[in-house]
């Protein structure tokens, strides 16, 4: 038979000849095979887990152990065993347990490589750089001939065949996930709030409109004062301020737009990294920052206008930590859009509510303060409160409001897409921080608690059982 099943025929014949060679026993070949069986019929890598020991004491009465490599740095941590179960969250590795490329034995126990698929290396997490993806621990053994050891690589192999091709699926299903998250980030810190500045080109684009009547207007006193000398004193000062009232209004109708201009750019340039794309989630790009002058002043002075233009006041805070206690190891542009959302969020809801004196207001009010000094609190950590005047929310949905696509329900805020504030959270548990909101008797305090220094980063991933 020659054409093009040829090289796959002479695979085959190299498989029937291992096998022969194998001379596994009735009981090896069925627990091989209700694995395998087993393994389709679940999606998960926790029943996998749970499968692969469970074949072990089932067919051989031993107990046994899958260990896996953590990607950030390389240890071995036992996801499951046949007398713990599944550990959630996995513990750490003994220390006789380690990663090595043969079996070998540890006291009692027989360990074994766990592989991943030679065909799949290329597109395997960066983690799998040596094709080795976990330890297979069987124990207790008192002595193991050649035979067995040799079935229990294979077993071992073809534990590592099905856990590559899952971490594959999840990996893939994890970057699927993010980018349609990363779609609704993008919509809602880009898209949405570029339609303000539409509207603003439109009144910049009238403005221009105005002050060209004007210059029109100059254009004809102009040639008396040079021709004639005609034109009053009182008609040159005029043309002067006219111009000069011109010159100024533009000026800080540029201002504005350049403020818009890096605005964007920022949350662009964040939002649109290769990294994120290749990791399936944000990677973040940490450097020292000042809390409030690098990042939350610039973004309320963006909102500064428009807050007045909703007759919103500010009410600075009476005191704050030093500069020097305002540093914080962070995304710039990812938390920048963070304080963005937060204070796009007060603009929508905020709403007259009784001050101290007795007068109904409406006002934002922000502090800072240093953390960490009860047992239940992040340790050496920033809490940022945005207070905002209006109706305090429920207790219940304050706990709710996190989650993407809530809606109090008798929200009609046009434009609100329950998004913002799920962005917030993702972006402060990403830092390793968290958020939270507490009604008030006259508004809501909403809360972002950030470590000033956290440990190397890497995507965030939620754990599936």
């Amino acid at each position: 038979m020659v054409h093009d099943l040829h090289q796959a025929l002479e695979l085959i014949e190299r498989k029937e000849q291992d096998y022969t060679a194998y001379k596994f026993r009735t009981k090896e070949t069925m627990a091989i095979f209700a694995f395998f069986d087993l393994a389709q019929e679940f999606v998960t890598l926790n029943n996998l887990y749970r499968i692969a020991v469970a074949v072990i004491h089932f067919f051989f009465d031993y107990e046994s152990c899958i260990y896996t490599i953590r990607p950030e740095d390389r240890a071995l941590m036992l996801q499951c065993c046949t007398v713990e179960g599944l550990l959630d969250p996995p513990k750490p590795a003994r220390t006789d347990v380690v990663i090595h490329d043969s079996p070998y034995r540890a006291g009692s126990s027989f360990l074994f490589p766990i592989i991943g698929k030679q065909v799949l290396v290329d597109k395997a997490p960066l983690f799998l750089d040596n094709q080795i993806i976990g330890m297979l621990e069987i124990y207790p053994v008192k002595r193991m001939s050649e035979h067995e050891s040799l079935f229990f690589q294979k077993y071992a192999n073809r534990v590592g065949y099905n856990m590559h091709n899952k971490l594959v699926v999840e990996q893939n299903i994890e970057h699927i996930r993010f980018i349609n998250q990363l779609v609704s980030d993008i919509e809602h810190n880009v898209i949405t709030p570029n339609l303000y500045y539409k509207a603003f080109l439109i009144s910049m684009k009238k403005n221009l409109n105005k002050h060209h009547s004007n210059l029109e207007g100059l254009s004809s006193i102009l040639p008396e004062i040079g021709a004639h000398g005609h034109a009053s004193e009182e008609e040159i000062i005029k043309a002067v301020d006219n111009l000069r009232s011109i010159h100024q209004d533009m000026g800080k109708k540029m201002e504005e737009f350049e403020s818009h201009f890096n605005h964007l750019s920022l949350f662009i340039e964040t939002l649109f990294r290769g990294e994120h794309f290749k990791a399936g989630g944000y990677v973040l790009k940490r450097r020292s920052y000042n809390l409030l002058k690098d990042i939350f002043l610039p973004e309320l002075e963006h909102y500064r206008k428009r807050l007045a233009d909703k007759g919103i006041d500010i009410i600075e805070p009476s005191h704050l930590p030093s500069d020097k206690d305002l540093t914080v190891f962070i995304d710039l542009g990812l938390m920048a859009q963070v304080f963005a959302n937060l204070l796009s969020n007060a603009l929508k809801y905020c709403q007259p509510a009784l001050d101290e004196n007795g007068n109904y207001r409406k006002y934002i009010s922000y502090n800072i303060e240093v953390v960490g000094q009860e047992p239940h609190e992040i340790r050496n950590a920033f809490k940022f409160n945005l207070f905002s005047t209006g109706k305090p929310i429920s207790t219940k949905e304050s706990l709710l409001i996190f989650e993407d696509g809530y809606r109090i329900p008798e929200d009609n805020t046009t434009g609100s897409s329950g998004h913002g504030l799920h962005f917030i959270n993702n972006i402060a548990q990403l830092h390793g921080g968290h958020t939270g909101c507490k009604p008030r008797e006259n508004g809501n305090d909403f809360y972002i608690v950030i470590p000033k220094k956290s440990a190397k980063d890497r995507p965030r991933k939620k754990v599936r059982s």
